[in-house]
């Protein structure tokens, strides 16, 4: 893995088990629940994050079909959405679009890293600048989904994380 990229991956590894941990308990209902003030619902979250990856994977060469509707896909908001997927749905497109992130990441080479990429908050437009800002938009939304998980009267999401395999780093 490119040095440059290594706490970026570490980032998306942790949020990648952090996101499951904020799902763990929670039901359909619960998921697609909206807090007052017309919040977005933890289903969309998820979703909405799943399709960042998507086109992370894109921005990287790699891409992978969504798994989402184009209306789901293209939402930039809840009211945008249309049905959304049951969490288990959700839950399995999440790990399979971080799986497929965590290879892409391991072969990221420094020409890559060092071309346009999408303009970004914080970025300078290179592919480089573009990782770096969304495994800050992945911890943004993860946060969030916290914080509605414990609006919804479930315990705080857990930091614990199942043991990992020797050698191995990924998304």
């Amino acid at each position: 893995m490119h040095p440059s990229i290594v706490p970026l991956a570490a980032i998306f590894r942790l949020n990648t088990q952090l996101l499951l941990n904020c799902l763990d308990g929670l039901d359909d209902d619960l998921a697609a629940r909206r807090s007052p003030g017309q919040l977005n619902s933890i289903a969309f979250l998820v979703a909405h994050l799943t399709e960042t990856r998507h086109y992370l994977a894109t921005i990287l060469g790699q891409p992978l079909p969504s798994p989402f509707s184009p209306s789901l896909a293209s939402a930039r908001s809840i009211d945008e959405a249309g049905p959304l997927p049951p969490i288990a749905a959700l839950i399995s497109c999440w790990e399979v679009i971080s799986a497929h992130l965590a290879v892409i990441l391991e072969r990221v080479d420094t020409a890559q890293l060092n071309q346009a990429g999408p303009k970004m908050p914080g970025s300078e437009g290179t592919i480089l600048g573009s990782l770096a800002f969304l495994a800050q938009h992945d911890t943004y939304h993860l946060g969030q989904i916290a914080l509605l998980r414990r609006a919804h009267g479930l315990p705080s999401m857990t930091y614990a994380l199942p043991p990992r395999e020797p050698g191995r780093r990924g998304a």
